[in-house]
């Protein structure tokens, strides 16, 4: 139960950092989100792509 109470508490403390923050500040961290986001997307299609033996991503080579 610690664990899951210390995600909840550091997801309330984000939040309440979030309303302080300026447009530019929120801005900006949804875009270093989203970078991080896509890229373990991209790390993720590699390695099932390296698993399977497949080109998922349409790029014509697999891995």
């Amino acid at each position: 139960m610690g664990v899951l109470w210390e995600v909840v508490q550091t997801g309330l403390m984000y939040g309440q950092k979030r309303k302080s923050d300026t447009i530019e500040d929120r801005v900006q961290a949804l875009e270093d989100q989203l970078q991080l986001t896509q890229n373990t997307l991209r790390n993720l299609v590699k390695k099932i792509e390296e698993i399977h033996g497949l080109d998922i991503d349409g790029d014509g080579k697999v891995g």
